[in-house]
């Protein structure tokens, strides 16, 4: 017996949202459908995939295993699509790249250029995207790299190389911030779902202060604000490297900084890499974009 794709896309909502209502929700069906396509799936699989947590599910030890697996099946089977409709174009198809807002702003726009003159029969076409977005992207083969900070850990997704990115804090110069001063200080922070925000996030609960924050959804924006004395942020030293070098802007030592949360370039786990992937691969090594993993 065979699985039906409406199965997989009713499990996997299911995963992602905790519920079968807002699977449901999510899917734009009823959540009598949803039901029913688990319980198909699970008279297949023959064990419990599910069990019940409040007022929603949770995987199973079998159901997290199965997940895994199904993640895999469905991005293989929407990306054997994306990789036939390429190969039937006669002209060649566009190097495509996904990446997040900060990757864009702190570097990606001089590797960008030195690959396009290196390599210029590649086209390439970027799309800059939500973190949580980037993953069925690469996964379903709609971009050919994503580039982001440390990716969630599944088989559907594979690191190819990594850069350093060291989280610091920055504030006005000439001001003395310590502890107290960093808790009554307005913090400037972007938008929830972003690797920044993220990383601010779980500063601030190591470090034991809850101050009051703005919500700024521009890391060159936040820099502007930091320069002029309008707060204090947490931000990637890329983005931050030209004002501390003149000064505009002065690096907050505390105990927890920097924080290192890497830049990585992440493909499809199961896609052999095309010429154009591997020249870039080699272009963002040389030019030291990026490391080679150990």
């Amino acid at each position: 017996m065979t699985f039906q794709p409406a199965q997989l896309r009713a499990f996997l909502a299911v995963v992602e949202h905790g519920s079968v209502r807002a699977a449901a929700d999510s899917l734009d069906v009823s959540p009598a459908a949803v039901s029913s396509s688990l319980k198909s799936l699970r008279d297949i699989v023959g064990v419990p995939l599910f069990a019940r947590e409040g007022r929603g599910v949770k995987l199973t030890a079998a159901g997290i295993s199965f997940a895994s697996d199904i993640r895999r099946i469905v991005a293989l089977s929407v990306g054997s699509i994306s990789s036939a409709r390429s190969a039937a174009q006669t002209t060649r198809a566009p190097l495509r790249i996904g990446a997040v807002a900060a990757a864009g702003e702190a570097f990606l726009g001089d590797l960008l250029a030195r690959f396009m003159g290196q390599a210029p029969d590649y086209p390439v076409e970027l799309e800059v995207v939500k973190r949580e977005g980037l993953w069925p992207l690469v996964e379903e083969r709609r971009v050919d790299f994503g580039i982001a900070e440390v990716p969630p850990k599944r088989t559907t997704l594979r690191i190819l190389a990594a850069r350093r990115n060291d989280y610091i804090l920055v504030g006005a110069p000439r001001h003395r911030y310590d502890k107290a001063a960093l808790a009554r200080a307005l913090w400037l922070v972007r938008e929830p779902g972003s690797g920044t925000r993220t990383a601010t996030e779980e500063f601030l609960r190591d470090y034991g202060i809850a101050p009051r924050t703005c919500v700024i959804g521009s890391a060159a924006a936040i820099v502007r604000c930091v320069r002029e004395g309008a707060g204090v942020s947490l931000l990637a030293r890329d983005m931050v490297a030209a004002s501390l070098a003149t000064r505009a802007v002065q690096e907050v030592k505390t105990a927890l900084t920097p924080k290192s949360r890497p830049w990585c370039l992440i493909a499809a786990a199961d896609r052999d890499p095309s010429p154009g992937m591997e020249a870039f691969v080699k272009v963002a090594l040389k030019s030291r974009a990026f490391s080679a993993l150990d």
